[in-house]
């Protein structure tokens, strides 16, 4: 049986006034590119501040942290509400034994959610196997092109497995 829940990364670059490589990271950068989360062969839509290749890895990334704690235990919720660029907000919840997930109206930007988005369920073991797993690409992937900073900036956002 096919996975319910993929994550991976496209292009990732040093967001500034420019995109740069990740060779040319600092502590403090802001990482940005494409994020992809597919959910019953479906790709949720809109993630990323200046359209789907923008994505703030930083909060996404601690985000879905935290939303695959939540769907570690029944009744948990997590509810991520960038309001970035009239975005609506993204919620995970799990409920015996169920993931789900929802786009909903955010409170910050006052956009509406997606009906066609709604509930739609999920494995959640298969959506923490799947963030571990973009987790360490992502890890791996900044230690071979920035080793002199990656380690640094890493431990100041915190990366953790779930």
């Amino acid at each position: 049986m096919p996975s319910t829940v993929r994550m991976w990364l496209e292009n990732p670059v040093v967001a500034s006034t420019t995109r740069r490589p990740l060779e040319q990271l600092t502590p403090e950068a802001h990482i940005h590119g494409g994020l992809r989360l597919e959910i019953q062969g479906r790709l949720v839509p809109y993630m990323g501040y200046w359209g789907p290749d923008d994505v703030c890895m930083r909060d996404w990334l601690v985000e879905l942290q935290r939303a695959a704690r939540a769907l570690s235990e029944d009744g948990g919720c997590h509810v991520f509400d960038e309001g970035e660029q009239g975005q609506p907000a993204f919620e995970f919840s799990c409920r015996d034994g169920q993931g789900y997930f929802s786009i909903v109206g955010s409170d910050i930007s006052d956009a509406e959610g997606d009906e066609a988005w709604q509930d739609i369920a999920f494995d959640p073991s298969e959506f923490i196997e799947a963030l571990n797993t973009l987790l360490d690409d992502f890890k791996a992937l900044l230690l071979e092109k920035s080793p002199d900073v990656a380690p640094r900036w890493l431990a100041r956002i915190q990366l953790n497995q779930p």
